[in-house]
């Protein structure tokens, strides 16, 4: 079942158990202007306290614009994905600051 942001103006069913957020990075760090009701939908998303923050791309998370996800989604466990864990920067080491040690790694012939 998806749900439309209009579904969301009454915070009472946006607390319920069991929900789902699917976003995009871009979508999260956004800081330009936002209509009313992605505003008042974006307000409720910072209030809550999610279980579990699954970040895909891991590999952009020190990035300042992306970094910013972390600080809007707060939430008990992070849980980040990559395929290429590989940055042309230094910046590589804060991803195990920003949201914990890699936990596996596999070979892709293996998989």
């Amino acid at each position: 079942m998806t749900s439309k942001k209009e579904d969301y103006k009454n915070q009472k069913q946006f607390s319920e158990e069991g929900l789902v957020l699917v976003s995009t990075y871009t979508m999260m760090s956004f800081s330009g202007k936002r209509s009313a009701d992605t505003d008042a939908v974006f307000e409720m998303i910072k209030k809550r306290e999610w279980g579990l923050l699954i970040l895909d791309e891991v590999q952009v998370l020190p990035a300042e614009m992306f970094k910013r996800v972390l600080d809007i989604c707060k939430a008990h466990c992070k849980l980040g994905l990559s395929a290429t864990l590989v940055r042309e920067d230094d910046k590589i080491d804060n991803i195990n600051f920003l949201i914990g040690p890699k936990l596996y790694e596999a070979n892709w012939l293996d998989l």
